[in-house]
């Protein structure tokens, strides 16, 4: 990998951060441009609860000749002023292998993140790495392009996403996380052949907002027989409702309520004997 290294500083183009992107995105690039380069068709980026990052660039060639590279730049910082033409962090994958490398103020060096890892298999580029071996807390901006050298070392052709000089801007948003509060019972013990509720708050786990609206679901379980329910979301309430059958008392009444709000769900299970 020397000769990607030695590339490193010219596969550095200071681009402008323009092209918006959102968590867990897909972009799709122009083909044919690339001349003798690999020509890269989309890209994406997505990283997953515990801030772990994975870019995937997808081109025209199943495998990377011996004189191709692709890379995904990073202003982690987005200041196009620092860093070298303003990339702080560089990935790059060739034929023979990957490297992640970052700017030390005067040139590109190996960056010695234990996260990182890079392949290259059947057309697609994969760049793995945490956000913290990244520098990165909330936001920044990436790009990526291809290159195909001659003998001597030169880019003599090449190809980047997006076009222009812009860049995609990814921000890294938390995803949405449910607390729900310790089930309370109505009434406090379960009595056979009476209506019976069991209930518990809900809110989000980043602002602490009692949720209005969601889907309940109950599972219910009276003395290991299934028992049908009614759940309901009411007032950042969260209910199951029930009418316990007459030959309940002595057996275990088990509920389970599970809530579900714009894509995430918590549970929470209370249990009592029947009177």
């Amino acid at each position: 990998m020397k000769k990607v290294l030695l590339l490193a500083c010219t596969a550095a183009l200071a681009l402008g951060t323009g092209e918006a992107a959102r968590a867990d995105a897909t972009y799709t690039d122009a083909s044919g441009d690339s001349k003798t380069a690999p020509d890269i068709t989309a890209v994406t980026a997505r990283h997953d609860a515990s801030g772990k990052l994975t870019f995937t660039v997808r081109t025209s060639h199943v495998a990377l000749g011996a004189d191709s590279l692709v890379d995904i730049a990073f202003d982690t910082d987005l200041n196009p002023d620092t860093g070298g033409s303003g990339v702080e962090y560089l990935f790059l994958v060739g034929s023979s292998g990957w490297q992640f490398v970052r700017w030390d103020g005067t040139r590109f060096v190996h960056a010695g993140a234990s996260s990182a890892t890079g392949s290259y298999a059947n057309g697609v580029a994969t760049f793995k790495v945490s956000k913290d071996d990244l520098g990165v807390v909330a936001k920044f901006s990436f790009w990526a392009g291809s290159h195909q050298l001659d003998a001597n070392g030169n880019v003599i052709a090449e190809d980047t996403a997006p076009e222009g000089t812009n860049a995609y801007v990814y921000a890294l948003t938390q995803r949405l996380r449910l607390t729900a509060g310790t089930p309370t019972a109505v009434p406090a013990k379960p009595a056979a052949g009476k209506a019976f509720m069991v209930r518990t708050r809900v809110a989000r786990g980043d602002s602490g907002t009692l949720i209005r609206t969601g889907v309940v679901t109950c599972g219910v379980r009276v003395g290991g027989a299934p028992l049908p329910a009614t759940g309901r979301m009411r007032n950042g309430v969260a209910a199951c409702a029930m009418k316990l059958p007459a030959k309940a008392k002595g057996k275990l009444v088990r509920v389970t309520i599970k809530i579900t709000f714009a894509g995430a769900s918590t549970t929470k299970t209370f249990s009592a004997r029947a009177g």
